[in-house]
C-alpha cells in the first residue's frame, strides 16, 4: 500500500501548484518543438512538390513521344491520357499542402502565444492555442476514425495495435490539454485575487517643510526647495491603477509560487 501511494503521490507531482507552472513551460516548450517540426515538414513537401509539379508542366509541353501512338476512345493518345491523369493529382496534391502549411503555421503561432503566456503568466495567450488544440484533436480523431473503418489499413499492421496506439495518444493529448487548463484557470484565479488584494492607502498629509528636513510626500519640499520623490510604497511601480484612482498593491511576491 505504501508503495501504491509513493507512485501515485509521484505521478501528482507534476499538477502540484509548486511544479505547476514548470510543467506548463515543459509542455509549452515541447508543443513549440512539435508545430516547428511539423511546419518544416508541410513546407518540405510542398517544395517538392512544386518541383514535381514544374517538371510535369514541362513534361506536357514537350511530349513528342512515340512510345504510346496508339488512340483511346476519345481520341487522345495515352500518353496524353497519363498527363492527364498525373496533373490532377499534382493539383489536388498541391492543395492538400497548401492548407496543412496554413494550418502548421497556425498551430505555431499559437503555441508560441502559449509560451509565452507560461512565462510571463498571461492567461490570455492560452486562448488560441486551446482552442486551435481542441479542434485540431477532433479532426485528428475523425481522420484517424475514417482509417479504422478501411480493411486496407491493417494490411501491415494488427488491429489491437492500431487502436491501442490511438487510445495512448489520445490520453496523452487529453492529459496536457488538461495540464494546460488547470494552469489557465489558475492564472485567471490569481488575477481575480490580486484585483482584491489591491486597497486604497492615501499619502499622509507631511507636515509644513521649513526647508531643512525631508520630505516624504510629493506636496512637501526637501532640502533644495524642489519636490521631494515619494517613498517608495506609494511610487507608481507599487501602485495600481484601479476604478478608485491608484491603489497600493499589499504584496509584491511572484504570484505563479502560489497558485492554488
Amino acid at each position: 500500500m505504501y508503495v501504491i501511494n509513493r507512485v501515485i503521490e509521484a505521478i501528482n507531482m507534476p499538477l502540484s501548484p509548486k511544479y505547476l507552472r514548470v510543467t506548463a513551460i515543459l509542455i509549452a516548450i515541447y508543443k513549440v518543438l512539435t508545430a516547428h517540426v511539423f511546419l518544416f515538414v508541410m513546407l518540405l513537401g510542398l517544395a517538392h512538390a512544386e518541383e514535381m509539379s514544374t517538371i510535369l508542366q514541362m513534361s506536357i509541353a514537350e511530349q513528342r513521344c512515340e512510345f504510346f501512338s496508339s488512340a483511346n476512345e476519345l481520341g487522345d493518345s495515352v500518353n496524353g491520357w497519363r498527363f492527364k491523369s498525373a496533373e490532377k493529382l499534382a493539383s489536388v496534391t498541391l492543395c492538400i499542402l497548401y492548407i496543412g502549411t496554413t494550418v502548421a503555421t497556425i498551430y505555431v503561432l499559437s503555441c508560441l502565444g502559449l509560451l509565452i503566456g507560461t512565462l510571463r503568466n498571461r492567461h490570455e495567450f492560452f486562448i488560441p492555442w486551446m482552442v486551435v488544440d481542441f479542434f485540431g484533436t477532433l479532426a485528428i480523431g475523425s481522420i484517424v476514425l475514417a482509417c479504422g473503418c478501411n480493411d486496407s489499413t491493417f494490411q501491415y499492421v494488427a488491429k489491437w495495435e492500431y487502436w491501442g496506439f490511438c487510445l495512448i495518444m489520445l490520453v496523452f493529448n487529453a492529459t496536457v490539454w488538461g495540464v494546460i487548463r488547470l494552469f489557465y484557470k489558475n492564472l485567471v484565479h490569481m488575477t481575480k485575487l490580486r484585483e482584491v488584494a489591491i486597497v486604497a492607502i492615501p499619502c499622509p498629509v507631511a507636515p509644513t517643510s521649513t526647508g531643512t528636513d525631508t520630505a516624504t510626500c510629493p506636496t512637501s519640499k526637501g532640502k533644495s526647495g524642489l519636490p521631494a520623490p515619494p517613498p517608495y510604497h506609494y511610487r507608481k511601480e507599487n501602485m495600481h491603477l484601479s476604478d478608485g484612482g491608484l491603489k497600493h498593491i499589499l504584496f509584491d511576491a511572484n504570484e505563479a509560487n502560489y497558485l492554488v
